[in-house]
């Protein structure tokens, strides 16, 4: 039992380091906050958890026997069905993050690897690699109206949409007053008694008052949360877990 133990132990510390890296580059790199919590990862995050510090160990616990004449293959076995794992955690998790974070109309919304087109930005400072950290741009409609009509049918036919065209970000420094003037009436969320609720505990930790920030919605694959800008330079300062499309109806 001791051996069992002690086997499984080494298993599970090697496993929790790998693991832990893992999330540290993905936390930092690929979905820095407050990117992680609209991309509908959790539930990737815990299949990886689960196989690698769980059932690993557990399997190591299961097989581990000193003198067994097949205890290296099963621990191989062990040890590929977690890399199996780990490498296609890795790549879903790759392939869903954001490479741009982009505005468009009256909302930002976070453009994927598999949506993004790097080299076609006219900007260099936006021909970003695909394994950096998210971009924040600003997707402005063409002014031709060939290039708008490509666009509109584009989204209709179910093809791409303005935030995903690279080849019409512009700095986002640029529209700091534009998209200001487009963000969500801080008394449309002062309204109700949930959202207030939770504005205010935001407000609260910031140190400061509401006419300071400008809120508009960050879109993720699965989940949209409010986002606070700060009205002088534009520059994101947090996220409320309020969905401004559902504002009144809970």
């Amino acid at each position: 039992m001791k051996e069992k133990l002690k086997a499984s132990a080494i298993h599970l510390s090697i496993s929790a380091f790998i693991i832990g890296v893992f999330f540290l580059f993905v936390l930092t790199v690929w979905y820095p906050a407050p990117y992680f919590q609209v991309s509908g990862l959790i539930g990737i995050m815990l299949m990886l958890v689960a196989i690698d510090l769980i059932i690993g160990p557990l399997l190591t616990f299961i097989v581990f026997k000193p003198k067994k004449p097949s205890l290296k293959f099963d621990l191989s076995v062990i040890a590929a069905i977690q890399i199996v794992a780990l490498a296609y955690g890795a790549m879903a998790v790759y392939e869903g993050h954001p490479v741009y974070v982009a505005y468009t109309v009256d909302r930002f919304t976070l453009v994927s690897v598999g949506e993004a087109d790097p080299e076609k930005a006219k900007y260099k400072e936006f021909n970003v690699s695909t394994y950096g950290v998210p971009k924040i741009v600003y997707a402005k409609m063409p002014e031709k109206n060939d290039e708008r009509n490509d666009l509109m049918f584009s989204a209709i036919s179910g093809g791409k949409y303005l935030e995903h065209h690279a080849e019409y970000y512009e700095p986002i420094e640029k529209y700091t007053d534009k998209i200001v003037k487009r963000s969500i009436a801080v008394d449309k969320i002062l309204a109700y008694p949930k959202s207030k609720k939770q504005l205010e505990s935001f407000l609260e930790k910031q140190g400061k008052e509401a006419k300071e920030f400008a809120f508009l919605p960050l879109m993720g694959k699965e989940k949209v949360m409010l986002w606070a800008l700060d009205r002088k330079d534009g520059k994101p300062v947090g996220v409320i877990d309020i969905d401004p499309w559902e504002l009144g109806k809970s």
